[in-house]
């Protein structure tokens, strides 16, 4: 069963935790995910490719800052401000400052990360910015955040003691009853590791007789939970996404047509994580009542019996009449 695979919203979603584009300005930046292993000592090179869509040439200035999860949807917090030797911002070295890209001009921008030996084991986060002001400029940081600067998250595992563990704090569905589909489930996921993980998987929907109705593919996106953090993975059962948020009697008669399903449903939830491919297994429960249609069905089913029931007995006089016109001739 088909996802809500409308991929560029998705992106946009997933992008909360990658770019922040320049407000009035026109610059991608590849890849905005940069996820590294490592270990203790190393010195890793690196690039990133930035393209300048703007009709002008553009200066733009390079900083390195230290970024957590913020909330359950995945997107980043970045900590401002002096950075910790611990801390993978304090790593990134840049050759240059700043750089000026002409119009319609794609630069690479190198970097270095150089991994101190008394960097802990498991995972280490940082986002590379390129801003349209100096990073040491006292500009307003709500603005900055939005509108000034672009960025690519970087991820990197350090070798050594890794704790790949994760839990399952939350699996069910928004409601336990439904008119029709959509389901929404709710996956939140903790991450009780020291390093960063994907859990993908899917959802198996079956119905009270055990067959399969549907499947929903769950982090298609291929969202990432930072150690100690529990993220929420949104997924639905639909069939027809465009068929929903009717408010009038037929407008839901139509949704759940479009969108039908009938009875009691159990969803098994299996999600794997990390280099060993740990599980996550769940289950639950609902119902889908699609109560609009039942309500058609019935009334079209007793006008039927209706009609029917007048033709018999309609058709029954005729006989009748016809008999005793006939028995009345013989006599």
């Amino acid at each position: 069963m088909k996802t809500k695979k409308i991929c560029s919203l998705v992106m946009v979603g997933m992008l909360l935790g990658i770019l922040l584009p320049l407000a009035g300005n026109a610059l991608t930046i590849s890849p905005p995910i940069l996820e590294i292993d490592a270990k203790k000592g190393d010195i890793i090179n690196q690039v990133l490719k930035v393209h300048n869509e703007n009709t002008t040439a553009e200066t733009y200035y390079l900083s390195a800052v230290k970024f957590t999860a913020s909330g359950e949807t995945g997107a980043p917090e970045f900590v401002e401000g002096k950075t910790e030797e611990v801390d993978l911002a304090a790593w990134i070295k840049f050759g240059f400052d700043n750089i000026s890209i002409q119009a319609g001009q794609t630069v690479e921008i190198p970097f270095t990360i150089a991994v101190p030996q008394f960097a802990g084991p498991g995972g280490h986060y940082a986002a590379i910015f390129l801003s349209s002001v100096p990073p040491t400029a006292k500009a307003n940081v709500s603005q900055v955040g939005i509108t000034s600067r672009l960025g690519a998250l970087v991820l990197v595992k350090i070798a050594g003691e890794i704790k790949e563990s994760a839990e399952l704090a939350e699996f069910g569905t928004t409601a336990k009853s439904f008119l029709s589909l959509p389901v929404d489930f709710n996956i939140r996921v903790k991450n009780s590791g020291n390093v960063h993980l994907k859990p993908t998987g899917s959802i198996v929907i079956k119905n009270m007789f055990g067959s399969e109705a549907g499947k929903v593919i769950v982090n298609e996106t291929g969202g990432n939970i930072l150690p100690d953090q529990i993220r929420k993975y949104d997924a639905s059962w639909v069939k027809n996404a465009n068929a929903k948020g009717a408010t009038t009697f037929w407008g839901k008669y139509r949704q759940e047509k479009e969108n039908y399903a009938f009875g009691k449903y159990t969803a098994d939830l299996s999600l794997s994580y990390g280099t060993a491919a740990n599980m996550l297994n769940a289950s639950t429960s609902f119902w889908v009542i699609p109560w609009h249609v039942i309500i058609v069905n019935l009334v079209v089913i007793l006008l039927v019996v209706i009609i029917i029931y007048f033709l018999v007995k309609k058709y029954n006089a005729w006989l009748l009449k016809k008999y005793t016109k006939v028995a009345k001739a013989k006599k």
